[in-house]
């Protein structure tokens, strides 16, 4: 089910051809007690421009401060954010350094460690809420700030390919809940695999 974890050189791309790329492969999470996999079925991406339009839905937006720091490495870094003062996010970043792209991860379909996903979101049995939103994804792996700017090449977070690929239907449409953002509010930057319940709900 799990094959090969990426190479450095597999998210040295442009945010948006990265979220597609993700798209059917697998968030691996590794700690002392559990091994966490979630195969990633919903995306958006970050930074960059659209129709020669910087996109002012990214935190990169306004340059590199310490929160951002994590998106102005190379591609292959992690970038972990809290929001609302309680839910944790969860990022790949991508392109050359300097260039301020990522990608946010905004569901998974749980595949190992789901008993320990479970207990961390304090649910009683297993249900497409428990991974079907950016938060919850990462309350049930476990994901927090401990994870934030780690190298994807190591052996606690990373990105592996599906060991057997098979034809994905992928949707696109606007990114969802940036309505701060001016312009990429509009930006067709949030794809999905078509049909699968865990894609977030709007």
């Amino acid at each position: 089910m799990i094959g090969e974890r990426w190479p450095r050189e597999a998210y040295e791309v442009h945010a948006v051809s990265l979220a597609k790329k993700l798209l059917g492969s697998y968030l691996v999470h590794v700690t002392a007690g559990t091994t966490y996999a979630g195969r990633i079925v919903e995306t958006e991406a970050y930074g960059g421009t659209y129709r020669r339009q910087p996109d002012d839905g990214a935190h990169s937006f306004h340059g590199c401060t310490k929160r951002t720091e994590p998106m102005f490495r190379a591609g292959g870094c992690s970038y972990v954010y809290l929001i609302y003062g309680m839910y944790y996010c969860v990022n790949v970043v991508a392109g050359p350094a300097g260039s301020g792209e990522a990608v946010l991860i905004r569901a998974v379909e749980p595949v190992l460690g789901v008993r320990a996903m479970l207990a961390n979101r304090k649910a009683a049995k297993a249900s497409v809420n428990l991974t079907n939103g950016p938060g919850k994804l990462c309350q049930a792996m476990a994901i927090t700030k401990e994870q934030n700017m780690l190298d994807l090449c190591g052996a606690e977070l990373y990105i592996a390919a599906p060991a057997r690929k098979t034809r994905l239907t992928i949707l696109r449409s606007p990114r969802i809940h940036i309505d701060y953002a001016e312009k990429g509010k509009f930006f067709p930057w949030r794809f999905y695999i078509k049909d699968n319940p865990y894609v977030s709900r709007r």
